[in-house]
Order: C-alpha cells, then sequence, then structure tokens
C-alpha cells in the first residue's frame, strides 16, 4: 500500500525482502554507538533470521512487547534492521520518505514475488526513484490507482457492483427453514474472492467464470514465503509455484479477449500505464501484487468481525437496532422488502464504525517498511546508517496505553466512539499515527475507502438478516486462535475454520433484503481526523 510503489503489496514485499536480503550475508555487522540498542540473539548470525521465517511479521511485535524500547536494533547476516515502535519516531521517518524509501524493496523482490524476467524488471526499474522526472511504470500506476480509488463515481460502481455479487451469495444461507451449517471462514474467503475480483474486473471476471481459480489463487499465497526465498521455489513451494503458472495464464487470457474492457475504472488505468510502458505482455504477471492487496485483508476481518458481534449479544442487539434507523421497508401484495441504504451507514451508524475500526486495531499484525539510503540521525538522536532497513510494526502502537488506555488490549466495540466524542474539543488531537491497518504518510492505503464500504456493509446485512451460532460440542463460542508466520495479510486468518449454522432471523423468515444504493457508497474513510 504504497503511494511510490506497488500499494497493494507493500507488507508482502517489505517483509519478504528483509529476509531474503538478511539471507544474502554472512557477517553480523558493526553497530555504531550512536545507534539503537542491539537486542541480542541467541543464535549468532541467525538468530533473527530464523525468528522472521518462524513467526514472520509478528516476531517484531514479540521483540518489541519483550523490549519495550522506541527504538532498537537487530544484527542478521551482513544487515541491520531498525525496529520502530514510539509513534513520535515514526512520524519522524514517514516525513523523510527522500532518504527513508520503498523502492528498492520493490527492485529486490518483484522477480520472485511476480515471476518477472529481465524484461520485465527493466521496466519496472526505469526511473524508479525519479531521477528523471515524476514518471515511471511504477509512479505512474501507483497515481492511477489512487484516483482510481479516491471516492467518486468509478468508486461507487465499484462498490455496488461487489455488494452486488456478494449478495449471490448471502441468498442462499436463507433458502433453508432448519438453517445451513457451514465453515464461516472458508465460506467468506469464496464469497469475498469472487465479488472483490468483480468489482476490480468486471462481468468478465475469470474468478467468477473460472470457479477453480479462487483455489488456485489461495494455494499461490499459501506458499508465498518460500516463492520469494528463492531456494529451488518449484520444488520447495512446488503447489504455490503451479498455482502462480495458472492464475497468471488465466489473468492473460482475460486481457488478450478485452474483458478489461468492461471492467472497472481501476482496471482500466491499470491498462493505461501497462500500454504506456509496454508492460501489457506481463498484465497477469503484474496482477499478482494487485490481487494480494484486494484480496488477502477483507476475508479475515470479515470473518473477525462476525465473530466479535455474535459472539456478544448485547452488541448485536444495538448494532440491529442502529442499522435499522437506516432501513427502509417497502410493500407489495405478497413481498415486504427492507433496503440497507449504504450511504447512511457512516453517518447513521456509528457503533457500526467503531467496531470495525477496534476490530481492525486488535487483529492488524502489519508492518510499514523503509531502507535507509543515506545516513541519518533520527529525530536529532538515533544514528540509522546508510542500506539497513527500518521495520515499523503496526500492533505495538495499536495497545499502546499512552494513546489507548489501560485497556488497550481488550476489545471495546464503543473505544472509537469515546474518542471521537473526545476529539472533537480541538485542543486535543489523536496521534497521527496512532492507528495503523492502513499504513500511513506515504503509505497510506488507497483502498481504504473501498475496503470500509465492502466490510461494513457486508457486515451490516449479515446482522440484519441472520441468526449464527457455533456447531460446537457444548456449544458456545470457541473463538479460533491467528496463524502467526503470514506474511501476505496485515490481518491474520484463523488458525482452523469455525462451523456455523446460519438461520434467517424469527419474524424475518418471509421478508426480502436489498442492499440500497441511492447517494455515494464509496465515501467510507476512517481517518477522519
Amino acid at each position: 500500500m504504497e503511494t511510490e510503489s506497488f500499494s497493494t503489496v507493500a507488507v508482502t514485499l517489505t517483509v519478504l525482502a528483509a529476509l531474503v536480503i538478511a539471507a544474502n550475508h554472512f557477517l553480523a555487522p558493526t553497530v555504531d554507538p550512536r545507534e539503537p540498542p542491539v537486542i541480542q540473539q541467541k543464535i549468532p548470525y541467525i538468530g533473527h533470521v530464523i525468528g522472521l521465517l518462524q513467526y514472520g511479521l509478528t516476531y517484531f511485535e514479540l521483540l518489541s512487547t519483550k523490549h519495550p524500547l522506541p527504538v532498537f536494533t537487530l544484527q542478521t547476516l551482513g544487515k541491520k534492521v531498525y525496529v520502530v515502535n514510539s509513534p513520535d519516531l515514526i512520524s519522524a521517518v514517514q516525513k523523510n520518505s527522500k532518504v527513508f524509501t520503498f523502492n528498492p524493496f520493490v527492485s529486490f523482490v518483484s522477480p520472485r514475488i511476480f515471476d518477472a524476467g529481465d524484461d520485465a524488471m527493466a521496466i519496472i526499474n526505469d526511473n524508479l526513484n525519479g531521477e528523471k522526472g515524476p514518471w515511471g511504470f511504477i509512479a505512474d500506476g501507483s497515481r492511477g490507482m489512487h484516483n482510481a480509488l479516491a471516492p467518486s463515481e468509478s468508486l461507487d460502481w465499484m462498490t455496488r457492483t461487489m455488494l452486488t455479487k456478494l449478495a449471490e451469495y448471502i441468498e442462499p444461507l436463507g433458502e433453508s427453514s432448519d438453517g445451513v451449517e457451514m465453515d464461516l471462514y472458508r465460506w467468506s474467503r469464496k464469497a469475498f474472492t469472487v465479488a472483490s475480483t468483480e468489482a476490480v474486473y468486471g462481468p468478465k471476471n475469470p474468478f467468477n467464470h473460472q470457479p477453480d481459480l479462487e483455489e488456485t489463487f489461495w494455494d499461490f499465497e499459501s506458499g508465498i514465503t518460500m516463492i520469494v526465498l528463492g531456494i529451488a521455489p518449484s520444488i520447495t513451494a512446488r503447489k504455490a509455484y503451479k498455482a502462480r503458472t495458472k492464475f497468471v495464464a488465466r489473468l492473460n487470457e482475460y486481457y488478450a479477449s478485452d474483458g478489461f474492457k468492461t471492467g472497472s475504472d481501476l482496471m482500466k488505468r491499470r491498462l493505461e500505464s501497462n500500454e504506456r510502458y509496454g508492460a501489457e505482455r506481463y498484465f497477469g504477471h503484474f496482477e499478482i501484487g494487485n490481487l494480494l492487496g484486494v484480496l488477502v485483508n477483507a476475508t479475515p476481518t470479515f470473518f473477525w468481525m462476525l465473530i466479535h458481534i455474535y459472539s456478544r449479544p448485547t452488541l448485536l442487539a444495538d448494532l440491529r437496532a442502529e442499522i435499522a434507523s437506516v432501513t427502509e421497508s417497502s410493500s407489495s401484495a405478497d413481498t415486504k422488502t427492507h433496503r440497507i441504504v449504504i450511504s447512511r451507514l457512516k453517518e447513521n451508524c456509528p457503533l457500526l464504525l467503531s467496531t470495525y475500526k477496534e476490530t481492525l486495531r486488535l487483529l492488524t499484525h502489519n508492518t510499514t517498511s523503509r531502507w535507509v539510503t543515506k545516513d541519518t540521525l533520527l529525530a536529532n538522536q538515533y544514528l540509522l546508517k546508510a542500506g539497513n532497513i527500518i521495520q515499523m510494526p503496526g500492533y505495538p502502537v495499536h495497545i499502546l496505553p499512552s494513546i489507548w488506555g489501560a485497556n488497550g488490549e481488550s476489545f471495546n466495540p464503543h473505544r472509537f466512539i469515546k474518542l471521537e466524542k473526545k476529539f472533537r474539543d480541538k485542543s486535543q488531537k489523536q496521534h497521527p499515527v496512532a492507528f495503523r491497518s492502513f499504513g500511513g504518510g506515504a503509505t497510506l492505503c488507497p483502498g481504504r475507502h473501498f475496503a470500509t464500504a465492502e466490510l461494513c456493509a457486508a457486515t451490516a446485512m449479515m446482522v440484519m438478516r441472520f441468526d449464527i451460532e457455533p456447531v460446537t460440542d457444548g456449544g458456545g463460542w470457541k473463538i479460533p486462535d491467528w496463524q502467526r508466520g503470514k506474511v501476505t495479510s496485515a490481518v491474520p486468518p484463523p488458525d482452523g475454520d469455525l462451523k456455523v449454522r446460519v438461520r434467517k432471523r424469527k419474524g424475518l423468515e418471509d421478508v426480502e433484503w436489498r442492499f440500497g444504493f441511492e447517494g455515494s457508497v464509496s465515501r467510507f474513510d476512517v481517518f477522519d481526523g
């Protein structure tokens, strides 16, 4: 999620790049006494590399919890990683984007993730750092993405398209009077994969017309770590390697058949950039990064929101009362219809938005990364040396007592309602890096409007239409743990699925439900202040 690079693949590229770069060196670097304090490793030279391979993004969180310092240094095989936890220091890094840059990660990891050869990389690297002016494949693609995903009619089209397709997956849940038993995450993943890609690729969406493509994509995503490490991936990550070849070919078929002509404005802007720089033949390869950005966080966020809501009866009741205020009813001779007006959710459903933000706050395990291009004294205190890496994990900031209070590690669906009331007094402001779920500064995710709209609208529809209960021995909600070691998703999926029964709400069995699309449905920004 990056203004100056492939915005939708920042998390994937940055963390995996740190692993690969570290693995290519052989000696521990010397440390200047002005650099941040060093965290020792149990196994000399390779201890932190092993930790990163084992825990992925969360390794930085584990160390930050054990060593609550504003910034510290990790020594790896010939490379240093500066882990920044202080909000003030994170702000200082973000403000100095020319010295602390992202672009080297793009050059290093793109060949591995995208399976990009020398010709494709020449296109990516041409004027990557903007030395010749504000142009280039990466720069133009990023600008096009930000423009297409800003609140507008084109983003309204994407949101309407996504929710219309999603309704096709929601509708069958109410067909049986006995309810439907299903694996909640598996259903959510299928529904969001097809509906979200429909919003991007339009009526000729290959994920809709070729159902096996959904599973193929997730096979690739599950093995991406070994692919990026580049250690004989056709053998060590055989399933993911073959999956990538398959869905790249399907995406190229979509391009060759002019499917993009009926796709979103986002899709068309990507194609303009491809054609401008002669990258059409690499369409399927470069779409990998965009797909990761569109898919890997929405599904788990939806899953965790539903669990947080349905496992708390009072919250469920309060949300239903709130969403009812934006639900319009109409009747005909034999049909009663309820319409949830999406454009009214933001202003009239503060508890829904607060629940969404709180879910992200506690379940986001991302990290923002930078490459140090020259020796710099950060905040006039800490020396960061050129050629090393900065990592800024989000979760330690999300539980800081100084920002979130003493109960920062607990789920409070009303938290953001109270905070917004507090910060209406202009003499008090929330720290600008307090909420890291969508990055920040130059890395603020352009897709945040779309993500918030689709997730809040989808959650509202489920809450109003259905009762959901777990199917477990002894009953009761047994909430699964989340997967450690994931590197492609900021919000991790569950470590195992949850079987549930979904039923129509009592007294509403004969009601038909619709999304109401009047007005703008894309103005959902969680960064209003």
